[in-house]
């Protein structure tokens, strides 16, 4: 076997990789990869790793067992071993020649590119990836690896690289996507959180909300009331009211900045929203905060 070493039950060649700092805060990171050929016996022990570790299956077939499931896997198939997830894996005697490719990866956002593509603990493998042209993106990928490895590569020519085939695996099967996204609808509507808390001063709509996760707006609506109790519009009006009325009470901004500041057309926009939502106008709320502040008996600003 050109390249490879050989093992007690297998032919392979691996290589390690130690990610910097910036690599780790980035949040996707190579810590390893190689490929093997089995031999007729090579089974592996159950056991859990650490890391994630991507396998494609470019010969044979397999059977894979995790989670309590056992499954056949093909070539052209792809799983993936979780991290604390106990698995196990290895050839079927009828058909021996097993061969596998594997990347091995760590950091916070791993986990989230998997599920874009449908791969989770609970359905940890997808059939029939290998469509044409991905045997040679593993082959660009496996060089890059080692390039970066040597010092003479580049992380983010061997990221380009990953996304190429991620990019591959979501459109050689759309419905992955959406099935992912509804398997993780909690994780989209706290991604629809965040975006509000970000952007609610930019006069951003419900519907701009939705379109930023990819959601129709009443699903997006009923899922986000499920959730925080209240519908997306009077949560941005939430947003844009308290730190209204905190930027009157701390500031000495004018009503008019405050209001452009929140995404307000006008003071009269501003005014009428605040009144509505408070009983009271912001001036009328700015007045009364510093009397209260000022009356005796107040505990003075330090």
């Amino acid at each position: 076997m050109r390249g490879l070493k050989e093992y007690a039950s297998e032919y392979a060649k691996m290589a390690f990789y130690k990610p910097s700092t910036l690599e780790k805060a980035i949040g996707i990171c190579p810590i390893f990869a190689g490929r093997m050929v089995a031999k007729p016996h090579y089974q592996t022990i159950p056991r859990t790793y650490p890391y994630f570790i991507i396998q494609f299956i470019l010969d044979g077939q397999m059977m894979y067992r995790a989670g309590g499931e056992s499954v056949f896997l093909d070539k052209g198939d792809m799983f993936c071993l979780f991290p604390d997830v106990i698995a196990q894996y290895g050839v079927i005697p009828e058909k021996p020649q097993l061969q596998l490719t594997w990347f091995g990866l760590e950091g916070e956002g791993v986990r989230a590119l998997l599920q874009s593509v449908g791969l989770t603990e609970e359905q940890p493998y997808i059939r029939k990836v290998c469509i044409p042209g991905m045997p040679g993106m593993l082959h660009q990928l496996l060089d890059e690896f080692h390039l970066l490895k040597s010092g003479k590569g580049s992380y983010y020519r061997w990221k380009s690289k990953l996304y190429e085939i991620f990019d591959h695996l979501a459109a050689s099967n759309p419905s992955r996507q959406l099935q992912a996204r509804e398997r993780n609808s909690y994780e989209w509507v706290k991604d629809s959180e965040a975006f509000m808390g970000m952007h609610y001063t930019e006069d951003i709509t419900v519907q701009d909300v939705a379109d930023y996760v990819g959601i129709h707006r009443s699903h997006f609506t009923v899922a986000f009331s499920k959730l925080f109790g209240i519908s997306p519009g009077q949560y941005l009006l939430r947003l844009r009211m308290t730190n209204g009325a905190r930027m009157l009470e701390e500031t000495d901004f004018s009503i008019t900045e405050i209001a452009l500041s929140l995404g307000y057309s006008d003071i009269f926009a501003f005014t009428r929203a605040f009144s509505n939502y408070y009983g009271k106008s912001p001036s009328l709320h700015r007045m009364n905060h510093r009397v209260q502040n000022d009356s005796p008996g107040s505990t003075p600003e330090r």
